[in-house]
Formats: structure tokens, C-alpha cells, sequence
């Protein structure tokens, strides 16, 4: 008779624990991503564009000698494709006939490049200096030396690479990664996929506020139905309200929402399982999780790499990561306000875009 209780007690077991598998898996997988570092997931993300330069570097050296003396060169790769190097009082528009819509020849140049408007460019564009691209041309990839313009309307397909700044014109869209060796300006109303530099400006601010360095808050306690685990990490069943000017330092869990309130601190490393709401002039310095929608008031400072789930909005003025502990932000979709700075790498999964500046959340 006990042999048969045991040889049945496995399956009582997996009955009762049947109907709270769903929060177990939530919970095991929150452990899981809390701990995870995703800084910095973008470091290889301009790969390709440095591996272009590499190219263009070994393959056309000493072309680009002949054409700063000599001026255009025209001519074929061993594979056939076309190419055209412009000296530096060579101007493209000069050597495209009127009717020209769609150019099939890799370009490169010397010293400044300017891509007229409405221009179709399939094939890998090059400047060792300055790169103008006008309204409404559509390029495949792209590389400048120096800095990098992209105007109203144009689309860059799958890659651009500027090696000092990139300044993005209102309306254009970026598809792929965008990069720049110290500085993205993106203007309202800008799309994006991925970004990687050591700062990335979203449109002009017209107010002179930023984040204020994170002021003496009175200490939270965690509330009682909390719960600290094996590894130091904080349960909190349900949601959890982070009142104002407070400061909570803790590893949590949070198995439902999380309001944070004007100007708190929070320090530590948070995964939130429900919708998370940080009110303006707030501090959060730690890595943060959301499994849903994610939404940040002004003049915030979010110090860790960030990962959302559904959307994330960032409010006028936010700053995420600094200029020595660059950061991650990850989402599905990105709304970006006008006056915030990310330092690090940006991927908005399905769409990112710069909206105009933000009321107070």
C-alpha cells in the first residue's frame, strides 16, 4: 500500500503545481534575464562597414593617390562591377547625364562627395572626407571619413558609417545600422533600426533643463509580501509604487507593474513583468527588464542597459548611459522625444522614431 501512495505521489504533485506553472516559468525566466548583461550588445554592430572600409582601403589606394592628382577615374573590378573615383574638383553631378535616376556604378571620392537629390545609389558610396546626400536619394551603403549629412526624406537601406558625425534630417529613415565615430544627431520626425555611437542627440530641445545629479531621497522599505531569493534578488508578487523623492536599493523581481515617482532613486538591477512607469526627474541606475510597455518621463536618468519587450517611450531630456559606461537600449518599438541623449548602441526592433518634445509624465 505505500509502495502504491509512493508510485502516486509524483502525479499528485504535478497536479497541484499545474494550475501555477505559468507564474513558476514567468519567475524561473525573470531570474534568468535580471542577472543577464546585455552591455554592450552593439559592438559589433558597424562590422560590415569596417570591413567595407578595410576593402576600399587595400582595393583602391592606390587609385585614390592617382585620383587626388590626376581627377576621374572610371573603370571595372576583376568581378566586373563599375566604379568611379572623383578627384577633389570632381563634382558627381557634373559626369551624370540629365535623365540619370538610378546609379549601378560604386562611387567613390577623394574629398567632399555630394549626392544630388532624388538619386538612386545601388552600389557602396565613399567619401574620404564629407558626405552630402540630398533630399529624397536612397542609398544601399555608405561611408564617410568624416562627417556624414543625410537630408530631408533620404533613405539609407542597409548601413551608413561616418567616421567623426552623423547629422539626420527631418523625414529621412534609416534602415539597418547607422554609426558614427563620436556623434549621431537625429532631427524630429527621423526613423530609425539600430544606432551605435559615443552620443546620440534626438532633435533640439528648446527648454535649458537636464537631469539634475540624483538628489538625497528619504529610504523605502520593500514591502512585506516581498520575498528575497538565493541570489540576493528581490519577489515582489504583484505591483509595486515607488512613491516621490524615495530611494530603494534593491535587486527586484516585480511580478506585475511598477510605478516609479518624481525624482526617486532606485539602485539595482529590475526586471518588471507588467507595464513600468518612471515619472520625470527619476534616477535608475541598474540594468532594467520589461516584459511590457515601458514609459519614462523627462528629464530622467537611466544609468544600465535597458531592454522592453513591447514599446518604450522616453520622455524630453532623458539621458541613458554616460560618456565612460555607455549603455544598451533594446525595444520593440522606440519613441524617442526631442532633447534626450542616449550614449551606446539603440535597437528599436520593428520602428524607432523622434518625436517633438514631451509634456511631463
Amino acid at each position: 500500500m505505500s509502495l502504491l501512495a509512493a508510485s502516486f505521489l509524483p502525479l499528485a504533485l504535478l497536479f497541484l503545481l499545474l494550475p501555477l506553472w505559468p507564474l513558476l516559468s514567468r519567475w524561473r525566466a525573470g531570474v534568468a534575464v535580471a542577472g543577464e548583461r546585455i552591455w554592450p550588445i552593439g559592438a559589433a554592430w558597424d562590422a560590415p562597414a569596417r570591413a567595407s572600409l578595410q576593402r576600399v582601403q587595400e582595393s583602391f589606394s592606390d587609385l585614390l593617390q592617382h585620383a587626388e592628382r590626376d581627377g576621374l577615374i572610371r573603370g571595372a573590378r576583376e568581378d566586373g562591377a563599375l566604379f568611379m573615383i572623383l578627384g577633389p574638383h570632381d563634382y558627381l553631378s557634373e559626369h551624370l547625364q540629365i535623365s540619370t535616376r538610378r546609379l549601378r556604378t560604386q562611387l567613390l571620392a577623394v574629398g567632399h562627395l555630394d549626392i544630388p537629390g532624388e538619386l538612386i545609389c545601388d552600389r557602396l558610396v565613399y567619401a574620404q572626407a564629407r558626405l552630402n546626400i540630398a533630399h529624397n536619394v536612397v542609398l544601399r551603403t555608405a561611408l564617410a571619413g568624416r562627417d556624414a549629412v543625410i537630408g530631408p526624406r533620404a533613405r539609407v537601406r542597409q548601413w551608413i558609417h561616418a567616421g567623426n558625425r552623423l547629422d539626420v534630417a527631418e523625414g529621412a529613415i534609416l534602415a539597418g545600422c547607422a554609426s558614427a565615430g563620436q556623434e549621431i544627431v537625429l532631427a524630429r520626425r527621423a526613423r530609425f533600426e539600430r544606432l551605435l555611437s559615443a552620443r546620440i542627440r534626438f532633435g533640439h530641445s528648446f527648454g535649458q533643463r537636464r537631469p539634475a545629479a540624483p538628489l538625497r531621497c528619504l529610504e523605502m522599505q520593500l514591502p512585506a509580501h516581498a520575498r528575497q531569493m538565493s541570489d540576493g534578488r528581490w519577489l515582489v508578487d504583484g505591483d509595486l509604487s515607488i512613491p516621490p523623492a524615495r530611494q530603494l536599493k534593491a535587486r527586484l523581481i516585480v511580478n506585475g507593474s511598477l510605478l516609479v515617482g518624481t525624482g526617486s532613486q532606485l539602485r539595482g538591477e529590475l526586471h518588471v513583468m507588467g507595464e513600468l512607469v518612471v515619472h520625470h526627474d527619476a534616477y535608475i541606475h541598474g540594468a532594467i527588464q520589461c516584459d511590457a510597455e515601458m514609459r519614462v518621463g523627462e528629464c530622467c536618468l537611466l544609468a544600465g542597459p535597458i531592454r522592453c519587450a513591447g514599446s518604450l517611450s522616453l520622455g524630453s531630456q532623458t539621458i541613458v548611459g554616460t560618456p565612460n559606461r555607455p549603455s544598451t537600449i533594446i525595444a520593440r518599438q522606440l519613441q524617442i522625444h526631442e532633447g534626450c541623449i542616449v550614449h551606446g548602441a539603440i535597437h528599436a526592433i520593428q520602428r524607432g522614431e523622434v518625436c517633438a518634445e514631451s509634456a511631463r509624465t
